[in-house]
């Protein structure tokens, strides 16, 4: 008697990616998904208003916010969490060297030196950072990464200070002279609703440049206690 066997196709997906994925907004992504079942691969999105998705799996962030996408055979699915933000932080770990970040961010477009004093600049001319960031500069003082620059394209203004107000606190505004005009420029937020445990503080700066950018810093915070002549603890930000 003669008999023949057919093994058995695994119809599961195999999917190369994270469960959570992070992208910057207008950023395309493809998701490598691939099958041996006779079923095809399809995607889905469940809020096209923020994560679109084509039949090659590339997904797009088309607004800040969340969408969960669907890879599926009929038989396996998987589903993504997307998470579109308006632009990629920088690292906050300061006081690392120059080597960790270009490990983290790869090498510059630019490198300006001078004497202690480095700066890493990524983007810049005609090579954008992303959509939202044409630059991300990293200040390093003795190969000590101290202070991270955002230049931010300005009609995203409303974008970003929803973005800075979903998560970080707002301090406070102030203003500064610039030659016979007063301009409220600064706008500070720190990582942390109680000032004792923030760590970071950010500072929004209206009408930066010549193309009248919006610069975002990121900075190393401290709080300082300090006390008059009575001896009463005068608490105040340290910036």
């Amino acid at each position: 008697m003669l008999s023949s066997c057919r093994e058995k196709v695994d119809n599961s997906i195999k999917y190369g990616g994270g469960e959570s994925v992070n992208i910057v907004l207008l950023e395309e992504l493809k998701l490598n998904a691939t099958t041996e079942s006779d079923n095809p691969i399809t995607y889905y999105s469940d809020n096209d208003m923020v994560v679109t998705v084509n039949s090659e799996g590339v997904i797009k962030g088309k607004n800040v916010g969340m969408a969960n996408v669907t890879i599926s055979n009929t038989i396996d699915v998987i589903t993504v969490k997307v998470t579109v933000s308006l632009y990629e932080e920088p690292t906050t770990d300061f006081y690392v060297s120059k080597d960790e970040i270009s490990n983290i961010y790869g090498q510059p477009n630019y490198i300006v030196d001078s004497g202690d004093t480095t700066v890493y600049i990524y983007g810049s001319g005609n090579d954008w950072y992303s959509y939202a960031v044409w630059e991300m500069d990293f200040f390093f003082i003795d190969n000590q990464y101290i202070e991270s620059d955002l230049y931010i394209r300005s009609d995203v203004e409303t974008r970003l200070d929803e973005f800075l107000d979903n998560n970080y606190y707002y301090q406070r505004s102030d203003t500064i002279s610039q030659g016979d005009d007063t301009t409220e420029i600064y706008h500070i937020y720190l990582n942390e609703e109680n000032p004792e445990d923030a760590t970071v503080m950010l500072g929004k700066i209206n009408n930066v440049g010549q193309y009248e950018d919006i610069c975002v810093f990121y900075i190393p915070y401290e709080y300082e206690e300090k006390f008059d002549y009575k001896g009463i603890i005068r608490k105040k930000l340290r910036i």
